[in-house]
């Protein structure tokens, strides 16, 4: 089947306006709600990696998910954007929806899925041969944006939510590479704002950067939650309790424990998270 875009095949509606929870499901209401995750199992090839995931993501929150190396939380994040269906041999089933749309239809184009909910990877990506303006525009421009107004109105904007327009707006020529690690991270989250990304995904964002590029990025974190929802992935579980509101924890591609971050941090309900909180393993 030919795709198509994701607002023409799921008539797309507003932030928002997700179908309704099932009764008695326990579920948020869906009007707090931007990813519902039903029984998500993912493969790579013969090895599964996911298995029978349930996760509701509220809207204009921070939600982090942590555990151990290979315990499944870049699979399940790389997921959420089908990002994981790029690797040859992987596979998906269940369901995912974003505001109350199904997003893992053979119909709906993942393009369009991956630019409402963008990914920003553990390594700083930007593009080493294009200059600062040039990272960010890029996307606008690949989606078809011509009006050179709107772009360069969008690109000092994406900047400026990224905590980084002030920084660079008198070099905005000079390479992406140029910056530091930190300033490219952040270059990186406004190249994804650029493109009308919705929802946040962020693998590791912190773990090559020095704790000054980091706090930067947690302060970034917290700006951008009232405007966007955000899911991150990290092996820092104090900085999971410093920015996150849900906190995941994942151990063997299932889900251990689910729940708000405090709890999640001083009361868990599961012997598995305590012991892993505590470092007893992992």
């Amino acid at each position: 089947m030919t795709n198509v875009t994701l607002e023409k095949t799921l008539d797309w509606t507003p932030a928002g306006s997700s179908a309704p929870a099932q009764p008695g499901s326990g579920a948020a209401p869906a009007a707090e709600l931007k990813l519902r995750i039903r029984g998500l199992n993912a493969w790579y090839g013969e090895k599964q990696s996911l298995f029978g995931v349930d996760v509701d993501i509220k809207a204009r929150e921070v939600t982090a998910m942590i555990g151990p190396s290979g315990c499944g939380k870049s699979t399940l994040l790389r997921c959420l954007n089908r990002m994981h269906e790029t690797v040859p041999g992987t596979r998906v089933q269940g369901q995912i929806l974003y505001d109350g749309h199904e997003i893992l239809a053979d119909s709906v184009d993942p393009v369009a899925v991956r630019r409402r909910i963008g990914m920003v990877f553990q390594k700083p990506t930007p593009f080493p041969t294009l200059t600062i303006f040039e990272n960010v525009a890029t996307g606008m421009r690949l989606h078809g944006e011509r009006d050179s107004g709107k772009v360069q109105r969008t690109v000092e904007s994406s900047l400026r939510r990224a905590a980084l327009w002030d920084e660079v707006k008198d070099v905005l020529q000079k390479p992406g590479s140029s910056l530091s690690g930190g300033q490219q991270q952040r270059l990186c989250i406004a190249r994804a704002l650029a493109i009308e990304t919705d929802v946040l995904l962020l693998d590791e964002p912190c773990s090559a950067l020095d704790p000054i590029s980091t706090a930067k990025i947690e302060e970034l974190l917290f700006e951008l939650k009232s405007s966007y929802t955000i899911v991150i992935v990290t092996h820092n579980m104090q900085q999971a309790a410093r920015v996150s509101e849900r906190t995941l924890f994942m151990l063997s591609g299932k889900v251990i424990e689910f729940g708000e971050t405090n709890q999640v941090f001083t009361a868990p309900a599961q012997q598995l998270t305590e012991d892993y909180i505590t470092g007893r393993f992992g």
